[in-house]
Parts: C-alpha cells; sequence; structure tokens
C-alpha cells in the first residue's frame, strides 16, 4: 500500500478534485476541521512572550556582546578539542 498526502481546500461546493493518483486507487479521505485563526490572539500573545524575553530588557550593544559570547561558548563546545594539545 502506497500512501499520498494531499493539502487541499474543499470548495464552496463542498468539492475537491485530487490529481496524480494511479488508476483505480482506493482512496480514503480524512477531513480536518481546523479552529478559526485569530491573529490578533496570536500576535497578542507573541507580545506578551516578547516581554519576558531577557532581550526585551537589553540595549543593542548589550544583546550583541550576548551574542558574541554565546557565539564563543559554542564554538569551544564543538571545535574546542581541535586546538587541544
Amino acid at each position: 500500500m502506497q500512501t499520498y498526502h494531499f493539502d487541499e481546500i474543499v470548495s464552496n461546493e463542498g468539492m475537491v478534485t485530487l490529481s496524480g493518483l494511479p488508476p483505480l486507487a482506493k482512496v480514503a479521505v480524512v477531513v480536518i476541521k481546523p479552529e478559526p485563526f485569530d491573529w490578533k490572539k496570536e500576535m497578542n500573545a507573541w507580545r506578551l512572550e516578547m516581554q519576558d524575553h531577557p532581550f526585551a530588557k537589553m540595549s543593542k550593544e548589550e544583546i550583541l556582546a550576548k551574542l558574541r559570547q554565546t557565539r564563543e561558548e559554542v564554538y569551544e563546545e564543538v571545535y574546542g578539542h581541535r586546538h587541544a594539545n
């Protein structure tokens, strides 16, 4: 058995057209009715998350210094053994 995945939207008439299937293929259809997406709610949640992020209270210079420090730490973890005696 081979599985094909299609991500299609049902038309206003309640129809979906699938192409690329082998002739006489048996098809099972699963319909997923997603919850309506609320952009305003998502953006407000994202904004609240960002307020709690440590970078939110730092200046640009402090953020860059922290990123450089992290880069150096990661480099040492990944490549530090190459420079050991």
